[in-house]
Formats: C-alpha cells, structure tokens, sequence
C-alpha cells in the first residue's frame, strides 16, 4: 500500500481527474447554442450530444466494482483517464452533429469509470479514521465543478473558441494519466467469479432506458406513451437485475450491501441530496438569463461565489466528520439547506442578485455538511474488499437520482407555470374593471411615446401578457423551490437513524 507522499499524491491526482470528467457534464450545455449553429442542426439532433454522455454513463457505472476487482485500480484507472482524454481530443476535433456524439460516447465510457474507481481507490487506501477528511477534499471536485462549469463555458465560448471546452482536458489528462503510469501502486484485488453476463445485458438495458425515459419527461410528460415505454422497459429491467443480482452467487453488482441499514440509509440521503443540489444549479441560471437579462457568463460569476464557499467547506466538513461522525452533520447540514431553500421560495422578478447569492451560499454551506460526510458513513459501514462494490453501487443510485431530479424540476417548472399563467389571466382579463384601468394607464404611457390610442392599446396588452409570462415563471420557480425545502426536512429526519460514529464502525459485516 502507498504511504506518506504518494497517498497524498493519488489524491491530488484522483480529483484532478474527476474534476475534468464532472465538468464536462456541465460545460457543454452552455456551449449547446454554439455547437448548434457550427453544425446546422436543431434542438432534437444536437440534445443527444448530452444524452449520449448521460446514457453511457449511467450504463458504465454499474459494472466498474467488477472490472476493478477483476483487472486492478490502477489499470482501470489509467485506462478510464486515458479513453477520457482520448475522447476529449476527439470531441474537439469533431466535424458533425453525428461525429460529436460518437465522441462523445468514448468520453463518456472514460469519464463514466472515473468517479467511482476513484473513490474506490481512496477508500482502500486511507484508514476510517482519516476517510472523512480525504472525502471531504475529493468532495471539492464534485462540488465545485458543476458550479463553475457555467462560467468558465461562458467565458471560453465569448472570447475563445468553443472547441476548448473539449481541448483543455486533454494536457491536464496527459499529465495526470503519466503521473498515475509512473507513481500509482496496484493496490491488492482479486475476484476468479465469472463475467455476469446476465446481470450486465440486464443492468444495461435498465439503466439506458430508464435514464433515457426519465429524459424525455421534460418535453413530452410522464403520461406520454415513447416516455412510458422507455421508463416501463427501464424499471421491469432493473427489477429483473435485481432479482438476478441478489439471489447470484457471484453477481456483478453485489446488492447484499444494502443489508447494511447505515448504507442503506446513506443512499437514500445521497439521492435526496443529489436532486437538492442539482435543482437550483438548473433553475437559477433560467432565471438569471430568461428573467434578469444576464449573459451566460454574468451568470456563471454570480453562481461562482457558493462553489467557492463549497469548495472551502468540504474540507472542513471531513474533519469534522473524523470527529464526530455524520449525523449531526447531516441535521445540521439539512437544517441549514432547508432554511436557504425556504428563503429561496421568496423569489421574484425584483430580487437583487446580492440576495440571491446570500441564499446560494448558505444553501452551498448546508450541502457541504452533508454530502462527502455521508456518503462516507455509508462507506465505512463496507467491508473493504466490497468497497469497489459499493462506490459503483453509490454512484449508479446518485446517477438516476440527479436526472430524475432534473426531470421533475422541469415538468414541475412547466406546469406551475402554466396553471399561475392561467391564474393571473383570468385575474386580468379585459372584461375586468381593474384590468382596464391598468391597461388604460398604460396605454397612456405609450400614447405619451408617440404612438397611436390603436398602437398604444396593442403595446399595453403585449406588456401585460409579457409581465404574465415573467411572474408565473418566477412563482412556478418557487413552487419548486418549496418541494425541495421539504425534501430537505425529510432527508433531516432521515439523518437521525443514520447512527453514532461508533455505531457506523461496527458495521461492515456485509456478506458475499
């Protein structure tokens, strides 16, 4: 086992290069409108160079416990941060929509291994009683790179060229894969069980379809006949491995973790978690952009201050976790998250960008005192030949998690919107005495500007329908806002079975 010098030095490498790989789930989607006009295609053709990443991702994460233990951390390290690089490259130098999102496929089956592999390296080097701070520092680059990934797309794709976002990653990926080639030490696996040819083809299937169905809800609805085909295939598969996977002697994913109730319960904090940090990174910037009128890189600037606020806090988190364990923590955490939120739900057109990165920071200190330190717990309560396992296990639940997040915030986001459009227009019709006094006084604003009593009339009801449009969106914002304040309060109750540190110690008794 590496000591002194070279863990440290895995460390720093291990977060460099999930750093890159998280990142690039996020980059790209400011570069979308970019890529759209250099390829001369449509929304439909160019979303799938995001879903392609998301897809393979999801489907290469499951079967990452098995090839580690089969082939080595290291080896599967190397090759992961190498196929990422490669992929990068490639993505830059793409010449088409299509070229894209094949390259994009070989990033993903890099970047897709990273995380998890990593993570189970960290895990089988370092001690329990020093995990929580190595966690907290790993912590940073998931974390920080979803948070800064606006900002630096914005800044790459208005004063350079786009194709950066892909070109970037591949010095910093050379550098680190030949640091990893001449320091990294194997670390001790073994596994003679068999490929589980069954569990993969089902696993596959499942994860593809369902986070493929799950995509889809936003535009289409979840009563939606492709969506519930994809979703119906994706959960009658999953179900399937589940039951091939649990009664298997040597299955490819071990779900005989989950007889751990402190891992167990872990999930299900991580997967609340993961829906409540993702719902405001994907809200804030429709607001910032479609409603205050920011560019892609104001908004990045103004979103920038809580990544750095989380990226000091997980450190700290850690420690503290080495001290005390996770469930305070995680009360005080979600607590914290649970207050930014119901902050959060005050929202309106008018509130200025100070207030809005106050409640983003304090929101970012509360995610910061759960995240890394529950995850941990549940880690710890591993044996340590299962941890390869169990990261690939943890991050797969994360995975579905965050896109299901995701989807609900948007359908949600359409429909309030809908329903306090309809609201305020039945509020405001033209019938309405008070509705023609506004439109009377401004009408005359308009007259007053030169237009005609006709023209002016058009103008006022443009304006009202427009400021409609405007308020109902904000007020459908903060109804999503509302339900992950209370998904936060749930995830607090929850935080309180999930057991004393010495409690977690004593766990780890998971059997093959």
């Amino acid at each position: 086992m590496p000591e002194g010098q070279s863990r440290r030095l895995v460390l720093a490498v291990s977060i460099i290069a999930v750093f890159m790989a998280i990142l690039d789930t996020s980059i790209v989607n400011v570069a979308i409108p970019k890529m759209m006009a250099v390829f001369s295609v449509d929304t439909k053709e160019i979303q799938w160079v995001i879903t392609s990443y998301t897809l393979v991702v999801g489907t290469i994460i499951p079967v990452t416990g098995y090839v580690t233990e089969r082939f080595g951390f290291k080896k599967i390290f190397i090759f992961s941060l190498t196929v990422f690089t490669l992929g990068s490259l490639l993505c830059g130098l793409a010449w088409s929509n299509e070229t894209m999102i094949i390259f994009r496929i070989v990033q993903a089956l890099g970047g897709g291994a990273l995380m998890p592999v990593s993570q189970a390296m960290l895990f089988r080097l370092f001690p329990r009683e020093k995990r929580g701070q190595v966690m907290g520092l790993f912590g940073i680059s998931i974390m920080f790179a979803p948070a800064i990934g606006p900002t630096l797309s914005g800044y790459i794709i208005e004063y350079l060229d786009w194709r950066l976002i892909f070109f970037i990653n591949v010095p910093i990926g050379v550098a680190v894969t030949l640091i990893a080639i001449i320091s990294f030490k194997e670390l001790e696996h073994h596994t003679q069980q068999k490929f589980d040819v069954t569990g993969f083809i089902t696993s596959t299937i499942g994860f593809s379809t369902l986070l493929y169905g799950i995509g889809l809800v936003p535009e289409k609805g979840w009563s939606d006949d492709e969506v519930l085909f994809f979703v119906g295939i994706g959960v009658v598969s999953l179900l399937v491995f589940i039951i091939i996977e649990w009664i298997k002697k040597d299955p490819m994913l071990n779900l005989r973790l989950l007889k751990s109730p402190v891992f167990t319960i872990s999930q299900i904090i991580t997967s609340l978690t993961s829906v409540i940090v993702f719902v405001p990174l994907f809200i804030f910037p429709i607001f910032l952009q479609n409603i205050a009128g920011l560019t892609a890189l104001q908004t990045g600037l103004l979103l920038l201050p809580q990544a750095l606020i989380t990226g000091l806090m997980m450190p700290v988190a850690g420690m503290l976790f080495d001290k005390i364990g996770a469930r305070w923590l995680a009360i005080v955490g979600m607590g914290i998250t649970a207050y930014a939120l119901y902050l959060t739900t005050q929202l309106d057109a008018s509130t200025s960008f100070s207030t809005i990165t106050v409640w983003l920071i304090l929101r970012g200190i509360g995610i910061s005192l759960v995240m890394m330190p529950i995850s941990t717990a549940g880690m710890n309560a591993v044996p340590n030949h299962m941890v390869a396992q169990a990261t690939a296990l943890s991050n797969a639940v994360r995975q579905i998690a965050s896109s299901f997040g995701i989807a609900w915030a948007t359908l949600l986001l359409s429909n309030q919107q809908l329903f306090h459009a309809a609201t305020y227009s039945d509020q405001y019709n033209v019938f309405s005495g008070i509705s023609q006094g506004i439109v009377s006084q401004i009408q005359h604003v308009y007259m007053g500007l030169g237009q005609s009593i006709s023209q002016a009339k058009a103008s006022a009801l443009v304006y009202i329908s427009g400021q409609i449009q405007v308020h109902s969106m904000v007020q459908a914002m903060d109804d999503v806002f509302y339900v992950s304040m209370w998904l936060a309060l749930f995830a607090l109750v929850i935080s309180i079975f999930i057991g004393k540190k010495e409690e977690v110690k004593k766990e780890g008794t998971v059997t093959k």
